[in-house]
């Protein structure tokens, strides 16, 4: 008899280590959470088949304890819920107001005495530590979503999260309709991924951004999640994911019309240095928000619908100036929402869900600045669309099974407003660096399909609890864009960097009048993409000790797809010019030419597998388990998205020449081009060609991040607990461009290949007053010398899509957090953060030493995490390289802290308060060093950091009344004021500041202030 008892014992440890070594989190990240309970006599031993009823969203639920008196319901709609424990001779309990969130399970225990006309009832909440967490982020309740003042935008709820920077300052929605930036815990900025109702909507055209915009009523609840245990999380960003609102037993619905005019807003003023060359930034003319949402029973606990719609319409006044005030012109945005779903429970067992959504913007001024007029400016416009069919089916009390299909039809056109194809005018870039007369178009298709299969079951082997989970996706996402200039010549003349030149032209043998000729092959970008996904994991419950385990394997594969572009109607045919000195053109011409081609597309998918594992512990302290201690390691991948769409020979083709326009047309005629200046993304030498001059390397690795966890999280109360965390993150085989000597011999540029020269960056700066020329400040820069190649080295010309060698980037952050659930008539959700972003730069990571950011002609390439500095010291700091005036930004803040809360005065007055903190970003500072062999670079004129912009601070503020009307209608006024102490913060400045070691006329000049105090007035109605 023993025998036997000890190899079950033997075969059920064994089990349990193989679960653990091969094993996904019940910390499931996406749209539900769970109830987990255990149903106990008086004298505290387990009641087994105990018939535990749960009630509250959607349909009523039973099931029954098991053998050690446990039971659970998972994958529930976040809401509040009833659990009902009824076993014959002991009566029944009661737990009424057990609140579920996205992500998250609550933990209740049920005693039953043994009297037959007993029944007991509680109401207080359910503990607040789930100690099957093992992540780290935030969730945002409905009622803070609906009671705290925000810009009602998903990147601002993104601004509140821990440890998350982003690009731009929201003040009131007056930055609403835009795609904000944003970064977490030093994960590339890429791996940011989107999520709705469980469907992974993220863009892979643009990698990392939402393809749509939001109806903020739609949203139920809003979980950020920036690290964890979880296998269903493939990245280390940050994971949005939104579940929206669904019909219930009872009809609810609601109304709105928000309002914000630009009449009760602060002046728009600008300080006393800027008044010469700005007139306003930020100034709204009006913020609009207004729809209305309605859910009920079809059948009741069978069939519900839930239908919103929701309209924003965001105006602010731009100032079309330069140097002087010339006019004001309204850059309107609008966004249109529609949303459907429909649940349905047929059966008792099954559940099931088809959702809609439908997201819009059209705005009439995209990019509106002083340097892009109307005519310049583009109008946006592109519906994406989004389905989803899902169902759910227990196979008995222990097995979950999910079925789920998506489609996103997704992309977008932005037009030029001053007219587009052949038979428009001509663009051109004047001497101050505005745009005429038009600009490009770009139209892009990204469409997206989605199928998923996600199961769950529950064990036991003595003591220990298993819950297991397991999952395979497959996702399909397509891209395909092209972009037109305007005019026949298809390019433009540029004045602004060579206008009135004295030292550029007159050395080319060329008048002072000369310009810059661009012309370009029309570009198309087509690339198909699959992603595959599996994963497995356990998470083991052993009294009071919580291991999660979890193994994730990816498979991500992209390829060029065919394409077929036309000529350069300039370049057909060859056109033999002279080159540069500072070019390595055979006998010194060369025969430009950018003829059509007919691309067959690549014929093998870049291929990235990757297994990463995952565990997480959590040990609850003493017998109240109200003290977590936590600690995880955890492996995620990049999501390749985009990552080799610049390899297509078609993708952007171009070629730069010195002349002048002779006739005055602004348009590029052969006869106009007298030097060849530049060229890049083919190979001059062969312009036929189909192979192209950049490549990829089909041995690449995808960037991982590993990820060092621990923290600790105490409840003080059953409704209030604070909490530390402490990352550590390694980014290892980040991608760049690495430049080769002979196409496809693997022969890269070394350090060996460059040499110091004579010339140094950085100088006396001097900002003048545009208007009356008089000093506004001068500082003198530090200063850094400059590398170029060595003589005799061929200028760069064929690329590689690589790993960058002997890098690796490093995060270190504490996050402090303290949570106060809504109780007793307040709430309160606080967080700090404290950060250190560093690189770890080796003798091979840069071919060029010179500290620099991407430009054109730049021999070091792309930089290691999407535009920041090549490694000159201190912090890294992401470049922005968003959307018109946010293309500058450089994100890094050592800290940031947000608090916000709500508090409910007698009389159903309800004050709602917001504030916000952050370090100033970093101001890098630039000289543009041209002339060197090898190109023009941008050098960084100091460490990343040492020098910042002031630090921001911003205070909003909400009061409410309820009216209620025979307890059934509730009308709202509400007004909120956003930047309550009206702060004007530089937030940006241009730190382009010198050229060649002399002042840039416009460097340092201010490009955006923080929006003054805005009201926002408001009406609700919810029954």
């Amino acid at each position: 008899m023993r025998r036997p008892s000890f190899a079950r014992r033997w075969a059920a440890i064994a089990a349990t280590l193989l679960v653990a070594l091969t094993a996904v989190s019940a910390y499931a990240q996406f749209q539900t959470g769970g109830i987990f309970g255990r149903t106990v006599a008086k004298d505290g031993s387990v009641l087994p088949g105990v018939t535990v009823t749960l009630s509250g969203v959607g349909a009523p639920r039973t099931t029954v304890s098991d053998a050690q008196g446990n039971f659970r319901f998972i994958n529930l709609d976040p809401g509040q819920y009833t659990v009902k424990a009824e076993l014959a001779g002991f009566g029944s309990a009661t737990r009424s107001g057990v609140n579920v969130s996205v992500g998250q399970n609550a933990d209740v225990s049920l005693t039953l005495n043994p009297a037959v006309t007993e029944a007991i009832t509680v109401t207080a909440d359910a503990p607040l530590l789930d100690v099957r967490k093992t992540g780290t982020g935030a969730t945002v309740s409905k009622v803070e979503l609906e009671k705290v003042p925000t810009a009602r935008d998903p990147w601002m709820v993104l601004q509140s999260t821990p440890g998350v920077l982003v690009d731009r300052i929201n003040v009131g929605g007056t930055q609403s309709g835009q795609q904000s930036i944003y970064i977490s815990k030093g994960a590339p900025r890429q791996d940011g991924t989107w999520n709705i109702d469980g469907v992974n909507i993220t863009d892979m055209g643009a990698t990392g951004s939402s393809p749509t915009y939001y109806d903020f009523d739609m949203f139920e609840e809003m979980q950020i999640t920036t690290g964890g245990s979880d296998p269903r999380i493939q990245t280390g960003g940050v994971q949005m994911n939104m579940v929206t609102k669904r019909g219930t037993n009872d009809y609810k619905g609601s109304g709105r019309y928000l309002y914000v005019p630009g009449s009760t807003s602060d002046e728009a003023t600008v300080p006393a240095e800027a008044k010469g060359y700005l007139s306003l930034t930020n100034r709204v003319n009006y913020v609009r928000d207004y729809g209305a949402e309605l859910g009920g029973p079809i059948w009741r606990d069978r069939l519900w619908l839930w239908i919103a719609r929701g309209d924003q319409k965001i105006s602010t006044w731009q100032s079309l100036s330069f140097p002087a005030p010339r006019f004001f012109i309204p850059d309107d945005t609008i966004l249109r929402n529609k949303n459907a779903k429909l649940n349905a429970q047929p059966f008792a067992n099954n559940s099931f869900v088809g959702s809609y959504t439908f997201g819009d913007k059209f705005r009439n001024a995209r990019d509106l600045s002083p340097t892009r007029p109307f005519e310049a400016s583009w109008k946006q416009t592109g519906p994406t669309k989004v389905y989803k069919l899902e169902d759910t089916h227990i196979f008995g009390s222990s097995f979950y099974l999910t079925g789920m299909w998506s489609k996103v039809d997704g992309g977008f056109g932005l037009f030029a407003n001053g007219g587009e194809g052949s038979s428009a005018p001509s663009a051109w870039r004047n001497k101050d660096g505005v745009w005429n007369n038009s600009y490009l178009t770009y139209q892009t298709e990204r469409p997206q399909k989605q199928y998923r299969a996600d199961g769950s079951t529950f064990l036991s082997f003595g003591n220990m609890n298993h819950e297991l989970k397991f999952g395979y996706g497959y996702r399909h996402t397509p891209v395909h864009s092209t972009s037109t200039w305007p005019g026949p010549a298809f390019g433009y003349w540029d004045y602004a960097t060579t206008g009135n030149s004295t030292t550029i032209c007159p050395n080319q043998s060329l008048p002072s009048n000369c310009a810059i000729a661009t012309l370009i092959r029309p570009p198309v970008a087509s690339y198909d993409e699959k992603y595959n996904e599996l994963y497995v994991g356990d998470t083991i419950l052993l009294g009071n000790l919580t291991i999660q385990a979890g193994l994730r394997w990816d498979s991500q594969k992209s390829k060029i797809q065919p394409i077929d572009v036309g000529p350069n109607p300039v370049l057909a045919t060859p056109l033999d010019l002279p080159c540069i000195s500072t070019l390595s053109c055979a006998g010194g011409r060369l025969a430009a030419q950018l003829p059509g081609l007919a691309y067959p597309g690549q014929n093998r998918y870049v291929e990235w597998k990757n297994i990463s594992p995952r565990i997480g512990v959590t040990y609850a302290m003493g017998a109240d388990r109200k003290t977590l201690l936590r600690a995880g390691y955890n492996r995620y991948v990049t999501q390749m998205g985009s990552a080799i769409s610049s390899s297509s020979p078609l993708s952007y083709s171009f070629m730069t020449f010195y002349g002048v326009d002779s006739n005055g047309d602004n348009t590029i005629q052969r006869s106009e081009l007298a030097r060849v200046r530049s060229w890049g993304g083919f190979n001059p030498l062969s312009p036929t060609s189909i192979a192209g001059s950049r490549r990829v390397d089909y041995d690449m690795n995808a960037p991982t991040t590993d990820e060092l966890m621990f923290g600790f999280e105490r409840e003080l109360f059953s409704d209030f607990s604070v909490g530390m965390n402490f990352t550590y993150r390694e980014v290892k085989d980040l991608l760049t461009i690495r430049w080769e000597k002979t196409q496809g011999a693997g022969d890269y540029y070394s350090r060996s290949d460059y040499e110091l020269t004579n010339r140094t960056a950085g100088g006396t700066f001097t900002l003048r007053d545009p208007i009356t020329g008089a000093t506004i400040t001068t500082f003198t820069t530090s200063t850094v010398p400059v590398w170029q190649l060595k003589a005799g080295v061929p200028t760069p010309n064929f690329s590689v899509i690589t790993n960058r060698p002997d890098y690796k980037q490093k995060y270190k952050g504490v996050e402090l957090t303290a949570t106060k659930r809504m109780s007793h008539r307040w709430m309160m959700r606080f967080n700090a953060s404290f950060n250190d972003y560093t690189d770890d730069c080796g003798e091979n990571s840069f071919a060029n030493p010179t500290p620099s950011l991407n430009s054109t002609g730049s021999v070091n390439g792309q930089a290691a995490s999407g535009g920041a500095p090549a490694c000159p010291g201190g912090q890294i700091a992401p470049q922005s390289a968003g959307s018109g005036a946010f293309g500058n930004v450089f994100i890094n803040s050592r800290w940031n802290f947000n608090l916000n809360g709500i508090y409910v005065f007698p009389w159903d007055i309800t004050l709602g308060a917001n504030l916000f903190a952050r370090q100033g970003y970093p101001a890098v500072l630039r000289d543009t060093i041209t002339g060197l062999r090898g190109g023009t670079i941008g050098v960084v004129l100091d460490p990343i950091g040492e020098i910042r912009f002031p630090n921001v601070y911003q205070l909003d503020l909400r009061l409410a009344k309820d009216f209620r009307i025979m307890n059934r209608i509730s009308i709202t006024p509400s007004i909120d004021v956003f930047n309550v102490t009206n702060e004007r913060t530089v937030l940006q400045r241009n730190t382009a500041i010198l050229q060649n070691g002399a002042s840039v006329s416009s460097g340092w000049r201010i490009t955006e202030l923080q929006a003054p105090r805005v009201y926002r007035f408001g009406g609700k109605i919810t029954f």
